[in-house]
């Protein structure tokens, strides 16, 4: 998935779940009642929330950027709600 896939599919409020090393990993939303944001974690995992897709996109794991797992797993392993 490349970084204009992603920022359409977040743009519409879609939700992702995808496997990337065996691992399982969604991106949710959420409000504050203030702002808005965007919610990445492993299953069961410590979240990170940042407010576009530009922070997203640098979020680390692994030392691998979410970008860099979306662009890297495999198609048939990307769910989108």
């Amino acid at each position: 998935m490349t970084k204009e896939e992603l920022k359409d599919l977040i743009e519409h409020g879609h939700e992702i779940e995808f496997k990337y090393k065996g691992r399982d990993y969604s991106i949710t939303y959420y409000n504050d009642k203030r702002e808005d944001y965007i919610s990445f974690c492993e299953f069961y995992k410590e979240t990170s929330d940042v407010k576009n897709v530009d922070e997203l996109c640098e979020v680390t794991r692994d030392g691998v950027t979410v970008l860099q797992m979306l662009e890297e797993a495999n198609e048939d392993e990307i769910y989108i709600c």
